[in-house]
């Protein structure tokens, strides 16, 4: 469990907060680029890390994310009009270009120095792969864009699939990533075939293996597969919002030939934004309709099933085994009902872990590290602000296989899956 000051620590994530310092030393997906589809569209709301911002699209087709409120008289940026050369607020007129400087104050006289006194707050942007990605830390303290498998790879083999807005913490939603002991109980679906689905059941425990590494924690996830084996399925936290799950499909030999990623944005202290990614390594990904939800969420995300309406449980489904949980809808939701329904943030004083809380655990035990060590201003994991410094994932490789118990499970790993990045491991 968290003592309560040690929640608190991880929780809090506005201006000024630790863990949300932590979060503005790191390039955070801040929206997707379909919600600015062309150039001078109509901008958009972003809320992110407990501030309230405004993305938009340039004439020359650069995003600036803005502080939402006009530094004139505090006006929306929202209702702004989207010029070649930056937005302008309808208010007065001020016109802001893509970095935050003040570009026209027409109301003002023709000498007047407000445009070059007067800034902005404006966060960098790069857009790669279906995500704009921002930095909201101190310029002089910039890193690296990091080379992850997804932002690395081709664009045809990366697709960002949907979007969620959780009601609840961002340690919540992250902690029900890398929770490997729940999708046998709250996912179940009667007729539920596989590998995956044979021996993760309600009735076969697993064992952990964890490796913390310089940007994350693996767990090695290991359950009972008989005669001598393990199916084992890594589940792979990278800091400090992903976590990579073996979902897609295999390709010729049984190589695992893609994953998908849970992306868990802090919003505020109270909502998180999740992105669903999906990457194939050696050839294009299969299109599929991005809001393969779109019947049970608003376009921006928000949930049609909710606390409110008790996620539409359907106690006869859950009765009857069709659906263990008796939520109906996928999988987003049924976490959605048990991530929200523990408040709007957790109480983790007065938890009782187990022994498959074991990644949980470490998890947790790697953002407070991180945070402890921002505050005794030491270094964070994972980041390279220098060509020098090491900012390749070239150890992130993901496994989900029936492996021999005989050997060592690192020495399967070339047999069982390809690397994430171009060549062989």
């Amino acid at each position: 469990m968290l003592s309560v000051e040690e929640n608190e620590l991880l929780c809090r994530v506005g201006p000024g907060t630790p863990m949300g310092e932590v979060f503005r030393r790191y390039w955070l997906p801040a929206l997707p680029s379909r919600d600015l589809p062309e150039v001078r569209c109509a901008p958009v709301r972003v809320r992110l890390l407990g501030e309230d911002l405004v993305a938009f699209r340039d004439g020359e087709g650069r995003v600036g994310l803005i502080a939402e409120k006009c530094a004139h008289r505090r006006a929306s940026l929202f209702f702004g009009r989207c010029e070649p050369e930056g937005l302008r607020c309808v208010y007065h007129g001020w016109q802001y270009a893509v970095d935050g400087t003040i570009l026209d104050t027409p109301a003002e006289p023709a000498n007047s120095m407000m445009k070059h006194t007067v800034k902005q707050t404006a966060y960098p942007c790069h857009e790669v792969n279906g995500l704009i990605y921002t930095y909201m830390g101190p310029a002089a303290e910039q890193p690296l864009l990091p080379e992850l498998p997804w932002i690395t790879a081709p664009a045809d083999h990366v697709q960002l699939r949907r979007r969620v807005i959780n009601d609840c913490n961002w340690l919540q939603t992250q902690e029900g990533n890398v929770d490997s002991t729940h999708s046998a109980f709250l996912h179940a679906r009667a007729g539920s075939t596989g590998a995956v689905r044979q021996y993760r059941t309600q009735n076969n425990p697993p064992k952990f293996d964890l490796e913390p590494t310089r940007w994350g924690v693996r767990a090695i996830v290991r359950y009972p597969a008989g005669e001598g084996k393990s199916f084992i399925r890594t589940n792979t936290f990278v800091m400090p919002v992903y976590t990579a799950l073996p979902n897609n499909p295999a390709v010729e030999g049984g190589k695992q030939d893609g994953y998908n990623i849970n992306v868990e944005v802090p919003m505020d202290d109270y909502h998180t934004m999740r992105y669903f990614i999906a990457l194939r390594r050696s050839q294009p990904i299969e299109q599929q309709d991005w809001q393969d939800l779109s019947d049970f969420l608003e376009p921006d995300g928000r949930k049609l099933l909710n606390r409110a309406n008790d996620y539409l449980i359907d106690r006869e489904k859950q009765m009857s085994n069709e659906v263990f949980s008796g939520i109906v809808a996928s999988a987003p939701f049924q976490d959605a009902a048990m991530t929200e329904t523990m408040g709007p943030i957790a109480d983790r004083e007065h938890e009782h872990l187990g022994t498959t809380d074991t990644q949980v655990v470490a998890v947790r035990r790697y953002f407070l590290d991180a945070v402890q060590a921002f505050q005794r201003g030491e270094s964070l994991p994972g980041l390279a602000r220098t060509s020098a410094e090491d900012n390749s994932y070239d150890d992130l490789y993901l496994v989900s296989a029936v492996i021999s118990e005989e050997r060592a499970w690192q020495s399967q790993v070339p047999e069982v899956t390809t690397h994430v990045l171009a060549g062989a491991r």
